[in-house]
């Protein structure tokens, strides 16, 4: 691979292949895409607010802004992760040629997996208004970007759940496990 170097890693059967110059370059660039893109189209999405007796009235929220505006902060939360990894690889040398499909794949995760925590959360939880009829962008964004963020926590604690009842023992006969 162009612009990579290989280093033996001690717990693997192949050697670890090192991205720099081109290599990083091209996975900074498209992390930098992916937030001013999803940051434009988040504010191109957002729904307008007006005070109408005391209280805030969204328009333009309806069921499908909704749903586009969890996933894309489900995505720039997972973004958040993704760049602190990337940041922290990349400024250590390390950054080795097996991750980058984590890095390109965590925001879609991120985003799905916001989606699938809001659907559970839908019955009531992001209310707004006096009778609690009104959905509110903030609280459904505030959704979406904490379980971007969390998204590896909650996949591992998901499958901690999963794992203990079902009790699974299939992933501990992997070699290349994360």
């Amino acid at each position: 691979m162009a612009g990579s170097s290989t280093v033996v890693d001690q717990n693997r059967r192949r050697p670890a292949q090192f991205l720099h110059g081109y290599g990083t370059f091209v996975v900074g660039v498209f992390m930098i895409g992916l937030v001013g893109g999803l940051g434009a189209l988040l504010l191109y999405l957002w729904p307008s607010s007006s005070l109408e007796g005391g209280k805030v009235v969204w328009t333009g929220l309806d069921e499908t802004i909704a749903l586009a505006i969890v996933m894309i902060t489900g995505a720039l939360g997972s973004f958040i992760h993704i760049a602190t990894s990337f940041s922290s690889f990349v400024g250590n040398r390390r950054l080795s040629a097996s991750w980058v499909w984590w890095f390109l794949l965590r925001a879609p995760m991120g985003a799905a997996l916001a989606l699938l925590i809001y659907f559970i959360l839908r019955s009531g939880f992001l209310l707004d208004g006096g009778l609690g009829t009104q959905l509110s962008p903030f609280g459904i964004a505030a959704v979406g970007a904490i379980v971007g963020l969390a998204s590896k926590q909650i996949i591992d604690k998901l499958r901690n759940v999963a794992d203990t009842t079902f009790n699974t023992s299939e992933d501990d006969m992997r070699v290349d496990k994360l």
